[in-house]
């Protein structure tokens, strides 16, 4: 089963994974040679080290191999706990892994100066709400990677141009607002990222060639990945997935502390938190976050 199209108004948005085989998606020549080329992007766009990153949407912990050994610490946030019980038992139990939603990060200001958000924003309504809080997560200076669905790929303009909808590839809104498959134009990126703080934006372009593979049938494990024309694709804009690295602006030092509890902040009244061998408890509400099966559950429900 896929992820669904439509968006199901009695689910929470971190359940859009839950009861799906994500590893799925990437069986096939194609994706194989497209899970290739975002490793190499990805491991070319972040930090050599660092002190804390964190991977937002990290499902079974498919790039973990791109930062385990370069961060002193590293945190694995997820909606699914199936997906990040897989990350837990692929990445041998390295990491802090996270339950939560996006839209409520349960973090402190500048608690990373890494943030990886790899095929996720597409499925995000409030792109600007999201990228602000992205911003509040991050240190001066900090670096966020950050994929987006492109409207200005050629084949989506094509089919637009044959069959027109009221979503215009060519309009600078999101296209695809109420669904799971949302689509932006690379001007917009561009400006929200630029209002939200970042700067010194970078850009590679992935999707297109990797199609190559499954035309070839069993030749496909020969097809290139397009990992060599990623750096053309993105200062063209014009490849189907768009990998952005940014820096945060501003000069916020990055949370002192080595305790994993001080980066954590209670999501109801933003107090500070106990850790216990159950989990969390706030010390100004009472609100408790378990730990189920080594995952702490920050899930809002």
């Amino acid at each position: 089963m896929g992820i669904p199209l439509d968006i199901d108004p009695n689910k929470q948005p971190f359940e859009l994974y839950d009861g799906i085989d994500y590893k799925k998606f990437w069986k096939g020549w194609q994706q194989y040679k497209l899970d290739q080329a975002e490793h190499a992007v990805v491991r070319e766009l972040l930090p050599i080290s660092g002190r804390r990153l964190i991977d937002i949407g990290c499902g079974y912990g498919r790039l973990a191999d791109c930062y385990l050994e370069r961060f002193q610490q590293v945190v694995m946030l997820d909606g699914s706990l199936d997906l990040l019980l897989q990350a837990r038992e692929n990445t041998a139990g390295k990491a802090i892994y996270v339950a939560g939603d996006l839209h409520h990060l349960p973090f402190r200001m500048a608690s990373f100066d890494s943030i990886v958000m790899v095929r996720v924003f597409h499925h995000v309504t409030d792109s600007k709400a999201c990228l602000s809080e992205l911003h509040r997560i991050l240190s001066g200076g900090g670096r966020l990677v950050i994929t987006y669905r492109n409207k200005m790929y050629p084949m989506v303009v094509l089919k637009w141009l044959t069959h027109p909808t009221p979503d215009s590839p060519f309009s600078l809104e999101p296209s695809g607002i109420g669904t799971t498959l949302i689509y932006h134009h690379p001007a917009y990126m561009k400006q929200i990222l630029l209002q939200t703080g970042f700067a010194d934006l970078q850009y590679r372009g992935l999707g297109a060639i990797d199609r190559l593979a499954d035309k070839m049938g069993s030749f496909g494990k020969y097809a290139p990945t397009g990992e060599s024309l990623a750096s053309l694709l993105g200062k063209i804009l014009i490849a189907p997935w768009i990998f952005c690295r940014a820096t945060a602006q501003g000069d916020t030092p990055q949370f002192d502390s080595s305790r994993l509890e001080d980066i954590f902040m209670c999501l109801v009244c933003g107090g500070e938190l106990m850790s216990a061998a159950a989990g969390y408890t706030c010390l100004s509400c009472g609100r408790e976050y378990p730990m189920i099966d080594g995952i702490l559950d920050f899930r809002l429900k």
